[in-house]
């Protein structure tokens, strides 16, 4: 019988792609619904609490509730002569406040929101904060003060449980720009930070008698989002195109920077008990970083169709709410997959990705049923044959179609990007045969130039050199006598060149490998001169370097310079010249 075609050989690539328990994790954000808005969405806001299947949104003058689970309106809130803003939830989830374009800050009852007990949708709590418009409104750690933040540059702190309706802490000139942005501590009732236009970042303490700043944080930037990190050592500003960490407990040190987006950064927010970092911006773009590695590693990123104003996720990663202009996007995360299933197993047991492969399926058994009879299960005892399938370039090898399959390798982008071991291979397989000389013969300039190129990025790497060298050297004995276009001669000119610096850098290198060896040498010769006072408890400390062999680079440098000199570039040009004339 005759043996079956091997299939080519070809060589592993170092370049892994890492599907990670984080890639898995958030690849299961999956959108459930979309709501169309009157305006822009300004804000949204998801409960601090995991068992609260609520969502809030800002738009124009009407402040809406849905229901994630279930994608549905559950009431509205309209009468609002102006622009509504920042929608902010208490810890406990029972009050919703929101800001205002005409200054007033409003506390509703989210359990009796509109109900049809009561039949109303008066606020509990209307207050007066400011003369000009509210972005930014806070409860405390303890949901007793509400902390609000104006157009006016003023910062008021009221409390709620008191009827009247005057602040109780005013700040007098916070900022010298429009604040749109803050956060509360969740561990501290007194502390809470503001965000301005003015590119600084200041963090406040309540019960600071002299009403000024604990600590002032230049951006470099308009601040669009400010976020204590938990433990409230670190606090995250985010403006313009980047992220910036600043260590709060070493005097706002600067931390750490991330420019991962390409336009504004609009939004930021805490996921996975705040461990992961989100941030959303202008760029259509959502990435989530890592916070408990220390490295702030982005981990995984999201793609909208349309710029992202507002972002918010819920306490159990669950549900996320995106505003895009006037849409309201509602994402929910699917079940968990059994890759991911797998992969947590095999972390268990100290394994990888490998550990899916083990896990073994029952095949279902077929059933028969004979005429007039009842199905049964049957055993197939016969060996299944296994079946040799090669790929098309395998094919084309088999049928000795050499340039053909040079042909397919470098019609596309994909095997140029994808595959560069399955070229390689290829062209190690055809220069066996002695065919490689024909396969890259007769072609056209269009077909020339892929090859070429492929040569550029690839000659020097080292699992490559010893093939690609071969088929560089063919190619200007094929073509080194013919007239090219311009392109085509321009790219043989810049290979050229590549080759010329390459050989100039192994040259630099072993001469500073003679310069090292002779440092080396003179080492060992001062050790030697004063080896006569040998330490008798411990005897003498030697320390040998071991000097590199020499002969390798020699090898080397002799190569690159005959293939250096097999180029026949003087041969092209002249040719290329007299047939121009």
């Amino acid at each position: 019988m005759a043996e079956s075609f091997k299939p080519t050989p070809s060589l592993r690539s170092e370049k892994v792609e890492k599907i990670t328990r984080d890639v898995l994790y958030w690849r299961r954000m999956k959108q459930l619904a979309i709501f169309q808005e009157p305006g822009n969405i300004t804000s949204t806001s998801f409960p601090p609490s995991k068992d609260s299947g609520l969502v809030a949104v800002t738009s124009s003058v009407k402040l809406s509730l849905y229901d994630p689970c279930t994608s549905e309106l559950i009431t509205s809130y309209s009468r609002s002569k102006q622009s509504v803003y920042g929608a902010r939830f208490r810890n406990d989830g029972r009050l919703i406040a929101i800001g205002g374009e005409e200054g007033k800050v409003k506390i509703f009852d989210v359990k009796n929101y509109g109900s049809s007990a009561t039949g109303s949708k008066a606020p509990l709590r209307n207050y007066p904060a400011h003369s000009s418009a509210v972005h930014t409104v806070l409860f405390s750690a303890s949901g007793k003060r509400l902390i609000t933040m104006g157009d006016d540059h003023k910062i008021c702190v009221f409390d709620i449980t008191e009827t009247k309706g005057d602040p109780c802490i005013v700040f007098e000139n916070a900022h010298n720009d429009h604040m749109r942005c803050g956060d509360a501590s969740a561990i501290n009732e007194n502390l809470f930070a503001s965000g301005s236009y003015d590119h600084s970042a200041k963090i406040w303490d309540a019960r600071n008698e002299e009403k000024q700043e604990l600590l002032k944080i230049n951006h470099g930037s308009p601040i669009e989002q400010v976020l204590f990190l938990p433990g409230d050592t670190f606090l995250i500003t985010a403006g313009d195109h980047l992220i910036k960490i600043w260590n709060i407990a070493r005097g706002g040190r600067l931390s750490h920077v991330m420019c991962n987006h390409h336009k504004t950064v609009t939004s930021l927010c805490l996921a996975s008990n705040g461990t992961r970092l989100l941030s959303a911006g202008l760029d259509k773009r959502i990435n989530i970083f890592s916070l408990n590695t220390g490295d702030y590693k982005l981990l995984y990123s999201l793609t909208m169709p349309a710029a992202i104003l507002t972002l918010a996720i819920s306490k159990n990663d669950m549900y996320m709410a995106i505003g895009m202009g006037n849409l309201l996007s509602i994402f929910r995360r699917e079940p968990s997959t059994p890759m991911e299933i797998s992969l947590s197993e095999a972390k268990i047991q100290n394994a990888g990705l490998e550990y899916r492969r083990k896990i073994r399926v029952a095949a279902p058994k077929p059933r028969a049923q004979e005429r007039g009879g009842s199905r049964k299960t049957i055993e197939i005892t016969a060996p299944a044959v296994d079946k040799n399938r090669i790929g098309r370039i395998d094919h084309l090898l088999r049928q000795y179609c050499h340039w053909k399959a040079i042909d397919v390798l470098f019609k596309g982008k994909y095997y140029v990007s994808a595959k560069p071991d399955l070229i390689v291979a290829t062209f190690t397989e055809i220069h066996k045969r002695r065919a490689l000389a024909v396969a890259l013969a007769g072609r056209k300039y269009d077909t020339i130039r892929p090859i070429t190129m492929f040569l550029l990025r690839n000659l020097f790497l080292p699992n490559y050199f010893p093939m690609l060298s071969v088929v560089a050297e063919t190619l200007f004995d094929v073509y080194g006598d013919k007239v090219l276009d311009h392109q085509t001669l321009k790219l043989f000119q810049k290979l050229t060149e590549a080759v010329n610096r390459e050989h100039i850098v192994q040259k630099n290198l072993l001469q500073l490998q003679g310069a090292l060896e002779i440092l080396f040498t003179m080492s060992r010769s001062y050790k030697n001169y004063y080896s006569d006072n040998d330490n008798e408890i411990f005897g003498d400390v030697s320390i040998t370097p071991l000097p590199f062999s020499m002969n390798e680079k020699d090898h080397l440098e002799n190569d690159l310079e005959n293939f250096k000199e097999d180029l026949p570039m003087n041969g092209i040009n002249n040719g290329h010249r007299e047939r121009c004339k």
